[in-house]
């Protein structure tokens, strides 16, 4: 065995150098499992062993006013609680700038997990006291400094000028998503009532953390049977676990789902590129044989050589993907708190040296067990013979390996379901693209046939190609087709969302978006607003939050179609009512229709199209919502959709005009203006009605277009690496199949083939594969991503897919027309000088 292995070491040693598209190819898919597995593990691990701080306690009891006596002394008997109030409002500074903010106010047992970081290190009740004729304010860095705040300025919060005494370096159940939705501030309870924030109608939410040595399901369930009447919301660390896992486990399967995608094409090369090593290596592997070395021999010698190399290439890419793993988790600490452990990153790698191993393996074998079966004679003329079904020993070891590799995949992919996916995708996409490369065949025996070839020898001679039993049509079909695929679906979901930020929002958008305009504020604000020269127009209209208690005269408890988790749920819930005031949410109906105003028997609902489907509503049926304690019955008369990425304020229910005035109390408005008259228009609010909430779209669209910025930077990386995997297949192909298109195009040239004819077909065979690659990957690309910008983003974008046409034909030709130049050059040597040749 020890000369076997110094034989294959020094034989690859000498002769390996060909091997470096197989080398690559392996690298750049292990990369990238390695440090996608990696980064996913790293913030899995992180998020999920802090699931109690981000929360903040075991439990936690969610409530929009403050819980009974009698409840929260059941709490207190049953665990130690701390009460969190959230406030979204305004905050403005000495340069007159606004921004949205969330008002936070602890009790002094906060935090419950966890600690909270301060700059100064004070006690936050210091920070915030009454001190100087002032109150004090912490604020989140993140804040500062996006409106060039520091320690020591004063900020306007409501009718209150506060001093800002610290940064919040940590705060454990900081919201991951603060950035977007406003991030927290924190005050006391005393300063937050001294605001004037705190009005009839004003939204607060109370949410009590508990610590609890019970099981949180169990405390659940007993605070549940105590309180059987109530609505509160108790949700458990092990609810935020779960959907934070069923999160990151849907983004990681989808990245790691990219990576296997690159692994596959990159096996293409390694089957390739092996073929071609092994096709250069058809003489010696003859002279071996007849100098009595035996076919098992010759097979581990070569065995070892693939284990040498696919062994180097994925410790290589393990190390890259580990590198870039620290790079991104580096990234993501600046929004997630991580702690980055070495050894966190040993299963991931492993597991993605593991899958290098498999994939050289499984792409290798069918190529050497065909050239260990050669008849010997061919061997010693340097020609493999094609056609030949490969050895059964041969087979049953490849269907191993990609079983071992189809077993992994649904095994390390956190949402199987992905997994299921993408077997099948491969698969189907295998099956398509034999029956597409079985079509061009056909197609092109039949034209190399018909009467308008005659004379037309070029042509004639590059659908013979086409055809031929042992060209590279499929192989190179699969590389080529299945990277323009990824690169075109890519490219129309980037497209149609920068498109849809810079062009249709903008358009469509209102410049400033008002939530929590009480009654008495209406004409007030409305009228300050107006009075800039630049508004287009103003809407307002109503909004009531009521929850649902009966569904056509039953109580949901009763509900035959609803699960017990279903019927909590949809208690708990509150939905968002309002009526069509100029259609602010730009809704659409799908089914039913809109009502004629007035409205006789029940007043009339339109509701919103996923929650309709959730509760199994149609046409018809009659929805029982309570609203500050009184039921309210409404009939449905149309279920519409919302518009996606343009949609407002997301209302779940549209009512008929009157229906909801008894319960009406606060209003949001849409104003069309443009952003530099946003601006004095926040300051007016400000002024006039400080709990008045106003966010410019603009303000909102840079966050998008930044998050969008790196989502599409992450798209072109993952796609240029997909490509380049491509790219190198396609080099392996040409590789592979070089000395037998040299080889022909000599013959016919000897026998009297012009070089430019035999030249003008190579070039027609590259543009027909090009075109063939373009077409195929244009239909599948555009299949995968149209739907999901229609159905699931809601942006219709089939006016986009000439731009994929044109990414795919531009890249399919640039890759082909690189590999013909290469043919062409090597056709310049004289004849005598190729037929000699077996390189």
């Amino acid at each position: 065995m020890r000369f076997l292995f110094d034989f294959a070491w020094r034989d690859l040693r000498s002769s390996g150098q060909s091997l470096w598209v197989f080398f690559a190819c392996l690298v750049l898919g292990v990369t990238l499992l390695s440090a996608t597995g990696g980064l996913y593990r790293l913030v899995n691990l992180s998020l999920l062993a802090d699931t109690r701080a981000i929360m903040g306690g075991d439990l936690e009891v969610v409530t929009n006013q403050p819980l009974t006596g009698e409840a929260l002394n059941w709490i207190k008997a049953n665990g130690v609680v701390s009460m969190v109030t959230e406030v979204d409002t305004m905050l403005g500074t000495e340069r007159d700038r606004f921004l949205r903010i969330e008002l936070q106010t602890m009790d002094a047992q906060y935090p419950l997990y966890g600690g909270l970081v301060l700059e100064p290190s004070r006690p936050l009740s210091k920070i915030t006291a009454f001190t100087n004729d002032q109150w004090g304010v912490a604020i989140d860095p993140t804040l500062a400094n996006r409106l060039d705040i520091k320690v020591g300025d004063n900020v306007t919060i409501g009718a209150l000028t506060m001093k800002v005494r610290a940064l919040v370096l940590k705060q454990p159940d900081r919201s991951l998503n603060a950035d977007w939705r406003g991030t927290p501030v924190l005050l006391s309870a005393e300063a937050l009532q001294a605001s004037g924030l705190i009005q009839p109608g004003s939204r607060i939410d109370y949410e009590y953390r508990v610590r609890t040595n019970q099981s949180a399901e169990t405390w659940r369930l007993n605070f549940y049977d105590a309180f059987p009447d109530e609505t509160w919301e108790v949700r458990t660390f092990n609810d935020r676990s779960q959907r934070l896992s069923e999160r990151l486990g849907q983004v990681a399967s989808g990245l790691l789902i990219i990576g296997f995608s690159t692994l596959f094409i990159g096996g293409l090369g390694v089957f390739n590129s092996i073929q071609a090593y092994l096709q250069g290596k058809l003489k010696t592997i003859a002279t071996l044989r007849a100098l009595g070395l035996r076919n098992r021999r010759l097979a581990i010698v070569y065995l070892l050589q693939i284990a040498i190399l696919a062994g180097a290439a994925s410790l290589l890419g393990v190390l890259i993907g580990s590198g870039l793993t620290l790079v991104g988790a580096s990234i993501v600490t600046t929004q997630i708190p991580l702690r980055i452990n070495f050894g966190d990153l040993f299963y991931p790698s492993i597991i993605a040296f593991f899958f290098g191993l498999l994939t050289a393996y499984s792409f290798a074998l069918p190529a050497l067990g065909k050239a260990l079966s050669t008849d010997p004679a061919s061997l010693f003329r340097g020609l493999e013979q094609k056609g030949m079904p490969l050895p059964h020993k041969w087979w049953l070891a490849t269907l191993a390996c990609a079983t071992l590799i189809v077993s992994m995949i649904l095994l390390v992919l956190p949402d199987t379901l992905f997994g299921v996916g993408f077997v099948l995708v491969i698969g189907a996409l295998l099956l398509i693209l034999d029956l597409v490369v079985r079509g061009i065949r056909r197609w092109a025996r039949l034209m190399e046939d018909h009467p308008w070839m005659r004379g037309r020898l070029a042509l004639k001679l590059a659908l013979a190609n086409l055809h031929r039993p042992d060209n590279n049509l499929r192989i190179s079909l699969i590389s080529l087709g299945s990277a323009l695929t990824l690169l075109v679906a890519c490219t129309l979901i980037v497209v149609s969302l920068l498109r849809t930020l810079n062009a249709t929002i903008p358009e469509q958008s209102p410049g400033l978006v008002l939530y929590d305009v009480l009654n008495d504020q209406v004409d007030v604000v409305v009228d300050a607003i107006e009075s800039l020269p630049s508004v287009k127009k103003v809407d307002i209209a109503p909004l009531v939050r009521g929850r649902i208690n009966a569904l056509n005269g039953r109580v949901l408890s009763d509900v035959d179609q609803l699960n017990e988790i279903q019927r909590r749920d949809s208690s708990q819930e509150r939905y968002k009512l309002s009526y069509l005031s100029n259609n602010i949410d730009d809704v659409s109906i799908v089914d039913g229709a809109w009502w004629s105003e007035p409205v006789s028997g029940l007043p009339k609902l339109a509701f919103e199209d996923r929650e309709a489907n959730k509760l199994g509503l149609r046409v018809g049926d009659v929805v029982t919502f309570a609203l500050q304690g009184t039921s309210f019955d409404a009939e449905i008369a149309a279920i519409y959709s919302q518009k996606g990425m343009q949609t407002r304020f997301w209302f779940e229910g549209i009512l008929s005009k009157g229906a909801l005035d008894p319960f009406i109390t606060r209003h949001v408005g849409a104003v069309y203006i443009d952003d530099e008259q946003a601006i004095a228009a926040q300051n007016r609010i400000a002024v006039i009605a400080p709990n008045v909430i106003t966010v410019r779209t603009a303000s909102l669209l840079q966050v998008a277009r930044q998050i969008l910025g790196k989502a599409g930077s992450g798209l072109a990386v993952v796609a240029s690496v997909s490509l380049l995997a491509s790219l190198l297949v396609l080099i392996s192909v040409m590789a592979a199949g070089r000395n037998r298109q040299i080889y022909e195009a000599t013959i016919l040239h000897s026998l009297g083939v012009r070089m430019a004819t035999i030249k003008h077909s190579l070039q027609l065979e590259y543009m027909l594969l090009a075109l063939i690659s373009s077409v195929f990957a244009v239909l599948l690309g555009s299949a995968i991503a149209l739907p999901l910008l229609e159905f699931r983003l809601k942006l219709p974008s089939t006016d986009l897919v000439w731009l994929g046409a044109i990414v795919a034909i531009v890249v399919s030709t640039l890759a082909l027309g690189s590999g013909a130049a290469y043919l062409l050059r090597r056709l310049r040597l004289k004849p005598a000088v190729l037929l000699r040749s077996s390189n």
